[in-house]
């Protein structure tokens, strides 16, 4: 199906030895005369999307953490042949790459300068293309290229629901893989986590959660913190905790002297940017001063885990984050052993024995997961 979905724009974009290839007598290629099967699913735009029955080759977009969505679903990443640079980045300093090695084998060349080039993206023949529903303007040419593509939402959850967006992502998933056992699995131990929380949770008053900080991206000359309407507000919901950047919508640019009027109790750092705890508690960052922070002076600075996926935006590790979050939160509450949770998590639910290695890895993830 793929090359009769691509043949006019092939023909048009390859090169003249590729037309000949693609062209017989009758406008037809001898390999594509029999039809292969399709089925239709519905993307998060509710649009109808035509994709071949047997999926095998799958390009990933703007949408970064689902690379890692698809290995949730399928257990493989054989048929991830393209992906962002920046998921590539994530990809490279996960522990998937050692769970599923062929997660390193996906190009990068079809997005050049932020923007996908079609005929390096026809290349990679893709069965499917999962991109962002916020952008239009790819959607609509990839589309016109004939291509496949599956719109995905970035933010589906309720304010309190952290799993909502990946559950999506998941029952999205449910309609191309048929892999029901594990995107079942997944729904099920979010909800007895977040279960489990609740108990203790709902003991605390406003009075009794920590001030807390996201500092979504940084560098010498910009400070960026995440606010509402993002997957902030859901964490910190979800674990007893009050996000200082509240009235912010989404993610905004900030300077220091906002971040000294909020003076967090606990600042995390995400992996979207390669600064390390270490960087302002040790007053690093040249025309910055963090150790007039509270957070800072009090060692509550943490560098948000990378597992399977980075742990900030939705990924297959979400219960682990809950608990994280928690711990850190409330340790006074929360005192079973992190290291321990995550070694039976991975047993249980990806099938895979991680070396003591490996947790001090996710935990305390390395700056270039988030260099592209």
């Amino acid at each position: 199906m793929k090359k009769k979905l691509y043949y006019t724009l092939a023909c048009t974009v390859m090169s003249t030895a590729f037309l000949t290839a693609c062209g017989t007598e009758d406008g037809t290629s001898d390999n594509v005369k029999e039809k292969a099967e399709t089925k239709t699913v519905t993307d998060q735009l509710d649009r109808k999307v035509e994709i071949s029955s047997e999926v095998s080759r799958v390009v990933t977009g703007s949408i970064l953490p689902f690379y890692s969505t698809w290995f949730v679903a399928t257990n493989s990443t054989k048929e991830l042949v393209g992906m962002h640079p920046e998921s590539a980045s994530a990809a490279r300093n996960s522990v998937l790459a050692s769970i599923s090695p062929e997660v390193l084998n996906a190009s990068t060349d079809f997005l050049q300068n932020g923007e996908v080039n079609i005929e390096e993206l026809l290349k990679l023949e893709p069965d499917v293309y999962f991109e962002s529903s916020a952008d239009q303007t790819t959607l609509d040419k990839l589309t016109e290229a004939g291509i496949p593509t599956v719109a995905i939402k970035a933010r589906d959850a309720a304010e309190a629901e952290p799993l909502a967006t990946f559950n999506s992502w998941l029952e999205v998933l449910r309609q191309i893989s048929s892999t029901d056992e594990r995107v079942n699995m997944f729904l099920e131990k979010g909800k007895t986590v977040q279960a489990e929380l609740d108990v203790k949770l709902k003991q605390l008053t406003e009075n009794d959660k920590p001030r807390v900080m996201f500092l979504f991206r940084h560098t010498d000359n910009s400070i960026t913190v995440a606010g509402s309407n993002f997957f902030s507000s859901q964490w910190l919901a979800a674990t007893g905790a009050i996000n200082v950047a509240a009235e912010i919508d989404g993610t905004k640019e900030v300077n220091m002297e906002q971040i000294y009027q909020w003076d967090p109790d606990i600042i995390y750092i995400t992996n979207f940017t390669s600064t390390q705890p270490e960087d302002l508690k040790e007053n690093k960052v040249t025309g910055q001063d963090w150790t007039q922070l509270t957070a800072v002076q009090e060692g509550k600075v943490y560098k948000i885990p990378l597992g399977i996926y980075r742990w900030f935006p939705p990924s297959g590790d979400a219960p682990l984050m809950l608990k994280w979050l928690a711990q850190n939160n409330h340790p006074d509450l929360f005192t079973y052993d992190m290291k321990e949770e995550i070694k039976q998590y991975y047993q249980e639910f990806y099938n895979y024995t991680l070396t003591d290695e490996e947790v001090e890895k996710i935990l305390h993830p390395s700056s270039d997961a988030a260099i592209q």
